[in-house]
């Protein structure tokens, strides 16, 4: 895609109480998929987190997406669709963090 490189996402989302079995969950995870899809994402690596050996909060799962360029990543998670289904998400989810990497040079 006209030299651009692609960038990759790291999605970590720690869900509340009973969040992934709400229709909130439902209907976030389908929109989101779409919306990533349709700007071009490819889930590269899903994770269940088991256990952290670390400092801070453990996150639930682990997504990592590819996206063709760092423009199209960002834009994925500010248009407007990403926007109207962030209170479904706030419903499902404790935390959310959206990871766009930078690519080394």
């Amino acid at each position: 895609m006209n030299g651009e490189k692609k960038c990759t996402v790291i999605l970590e989302g720690t869900f509340n109480e009973g969040g992934m079995k709400t229709k909130e969950f439902e209907e976030y995870s389908r929109r989101s998929n779409a919306n990533g899809e349709a700007n071009g994402g490819v889930v590269l690596s899903k994770y269940v987190i088991e256990q952290n050996l670390g400092n801070g909060n453990t996150p639930n799962f682990i997504l990592v997406v590819e996206y063709p360029s760092h423009e199209i990543a960002v834009d994925t998670f500010s248009n407007s669709e990403y926007k109207s289904i962030i209170p479904l998400r706030d419903v499902a989810f404790k935390e959310v963090n959206i990871l766009i990497t930078k690519s080394g040079d």
